[in-house]
């Protein structure tokens, strides 16, 4: 909260932020939310990082005291992860719906299009996709950790694995770290399609993905 104590020092700019913004009507708190989330991933893309985010910055992008953030977030870590949340569910829902795509009763394929669809979402929003995987965020305990919203692809890609290996399939070394592995292993795939100086053809990565289920499963 210091940085609402430290907002709140000056009270000319405090009541300048107070009355830049017609209060919404009663109900529509969320729609201040939304707004909220929407100032700090604009201003996310621009500082990268968690610490540089300033929420004195996103209460006045919003036309809003900054004490009022703290209606809707705990602290500003929250504010990040929600940010983050909303790319991470429409990732995830798009995986979901490539998956079921495929044949339900071939579930090594209905991963193999999940992974594709990782890459196909990072191509077609790169600004997006940026800001979920290079922003820098602030270290938290182990517990708070486990609230991640990156905690939804890697729960989605553990259960995909695991369908595959109900269905006679072995997966290769550590099974805990097999989620991990697919992830680390699309995103540098991805990140090198996007900087490298070549054609982009889509159908490398889907290449890549054959490749990468090869070597990390086997009946």
């Amino acid at each position: 909260m210091a940085e609402m104590k430290r907002d709140e020092g000056g009270s000319a700019g405090a009541s300048a932020e107070r009355t830049a913004r017609v209060r919404n009507p009663r109900g529509q708190g969320e729609r201040l939310r939304e707004d909220i989330l929407r100032a700090a991933g604009g201003l996310l893309e621009q500082v990268g990082s968690e610490d540089a985010l300033s929420l004195r910055a996103v209460a006045r992008e919003v036309g809003i005291a900054t004490p009022s953030i703290y209606r809707h977030f705990s602290d500003k870590t929250e504010l990040v992860w929600a940010v983050l949340a909303e790319h991470y569910e429409r990732l995830a829902a798009s995986m979901a719906d490539a998956g079921a795509s495929a044949p339900a009763d071939d579930p090594l394929e209905r991963l193999r299009h999940q992974l594709r669809a990782y890459c196909r979402f990072a191509v077609a929003n790169p600004a997006k996709y940026r800001l979920m995987c290079e922003t820098w965020q602030t270290p938290v305990d182990e517990e708070r950790l486990h609230g991640h919203p990156a905690g939804l692809l890697l729960r989605g890609l553990s259960q995909a694995l695991t369908r595959c290996e109900e269905a006679g399939w072995r997966v290769r070394g550590t099974r805990s770290e097999a989620p991990y592995l697919l992830w680390c292993a699309l995103h540098g795939r991805v990140a090198l399609w996007q900087v490298m100086p070549r054609r982009k053809d889509t159908a490398r990565l889907d290449r890549f993905v054959d490749e990468l289920l090869g070597l990390l499963l086997e009946h």
